[in-house]
């Protein structure tokens, strides 16, 4: 056991060393122009002293070769080979190759919200010019699927979201993302069906999906469904402060100002979720009731 643990912890650090050794052979050229300009301001009618430039470049390219090696695995803290998403990712891309640094770079870009670049490079990475096993097929295709999903292409991340399942992944959020993406597609029927499904099962986020059908029926602009959702949601008190927004949405859209009103002020109260973007949704909702019945 200790064995295993050490020799991680020294993958770890050799993986460190690999992610450094760029940054500080950056700052050698740096030294070398320092070396020159001090050359010439103490300029005594000698040669340059070659013997000491290198070592000079030398000793730069080590200490901070040491400086940045110190700083990667500072920034691990407690995790052994991903700086994010550890227990998601395994064991993973731990390699000491290329594709295993590519992934890194692609996961900080992907934590850092920058969710078209880190899907250039998680593609990069799958398009058949590295050799990876199953587990990393898998996870490759989880994270494409999840910057497609959140950049709006459903199609694509329904794609991907099933080749990682087809290949051994899974986390109990994969389901109602995948839902989610049949929604976005337009694929309700489907969607429907999958929610439905896992209301059968023993799911950890079982109390969601009655909310999550209520979306998906204030998408399709039907009111009276969406608040029978919301509404069995609300008597069973799961996902109470979403239920209490969805079903204050669904009032609105039919009609029933007073009620509608009531409803927000509670979910709010209840500190729904992503306040900002439901006060936005449901003020646009409000708009376009009003506009209707002044035009009619």
């Amino acid at each position: 056991m200790l064995r295993s643990i050490l020799a991680k912890r020294t993958k770890r650090v050799l993986l460190c060393i690999k992610r450094s050794v760029p940054k500080a052979a950056a700052f050698v050229p740096l030294s070398a122009v320092v070396f020159l300009i001090y050359e010439a301001v103490n300029d005594k009618g000698g040669s340059i002293r070659y013997t000491e430039a290198i070592y000079l470049m030398l000793c730069c390219y080590f200490i901070c070769l040491i400086a940045f090696t110190v700083e990667e695995v500072a920034r691990y803290k407690g995790r052994i080979f991903h700086l994010y998403d550890e227990e998601l990712i395994g064991d993973a891309f731990t390699g000491l190759g290329r594709s295993s640094m590519m992934f890194e770079d692609a996961l900080e870009l992907f934590e850092k919200n920058n969710f078209r670049m880190a899907l250039e490079l998680f593609t990069d990475i799958g398009n058949g010019k590295f050799k990876l096993s199953q587990r990393e097929t898998a996870v490759l295709e989880f994270y494409r699927g999840r910057c497609y999903h959140i950049l709006n292409v459903f199609p694509n991340a329904v794609i991907c979201y099933e080749k990682a399942e087809e290949n051994g992944f899974y986390i109990p959020e994969l389901p109602i993302f995948e839902a989610r993406c049949h929604v976005g597609n337009g694929n309700y029927e489907k969607a429907e069906y999958l929610y439905k499904e896992l209301m059968t099962k023993d799911y950890r986020y079982r109390d969601r999906i009655r909310c999550e059908i209520g979306n998906m029926y204030l998408k399709m602009n039907d009111g009276l469904t969406a608040l029978k959702w919301f509404g069995e949601s609300i008597e069973k008190h799961e996902n109470y402060a979403s239920a209490v927004g969805g079903a204050a949405i669904a009032q609105a859209m039919l009609g029933n100002t007073e009620k509608s009103a009531e409803l927000y002020r509670l979910a709010l109260l209840n500190n729904i979720d992503n306040a900002d973007d439901f006060k936005h949704y449901y003020r646009g909702i409000i708009a376009m009731k009003k506009a209707e019945q002044k035009d009619g």
